[in-house]
């Protein structure tokens, strides 16, 4: 017979149990997914950064050495570890005795491809 003293434990269900499980897959896989796309998001701001600095100091050298004749070069630099590929054009503009010049800096690993373009102006005066 039934006994009322004895406290019935009851657990979950299998269909409770497999439902629960479902969804903090779901959720894992959203948070793993996150996580990843920031991490790249970060590394890719970091590349971005260091291309910018190299933009910079190719710009700064330009105009410490001086009017710069009206050219294209395309070199490597090292920077932070890794391997930059430069390209600067010096290009003459409608006023005289002013150019300009632009610098794109992008990965050994992908030349085509620059990560930073960066455009400065100088004056032969």
């Amino acid at each position: 017979m039934f006994n009322r003293n004895h406290s019935s434990k009851r657990g979950f269900t299998l269909i409770e149990v497999m439902i629960a499980l479902s969804i903090f897959a779901v959720m894992a896989a959203a948070i793993s997914r996150t996580a990843s796309q920031n991490a790249d998001t970060v590394l890719y701001l970091e590349e971005k950064t260091l291309a910018s600095f190299v933009a910079e100091n190719r710009l700064n050298k330009l105009k410490l050495s001086g009017y710069p004749a009206a050219t294209q070069t395309k070199d490597d630099e090292e920077m932070a570890g890794r391997e930059w590929h430069i390209v600067t054009k010096v290009e003459d503009t409608p006023l005289p005795n002013f150019r300009r010049i632009e610098i794109q800096v992008a990965k050994m690993t992908d030349k085509e491809n620059s990560l930073v373009s960066l455009t400065g102006f100088m004056g032969k005066y």
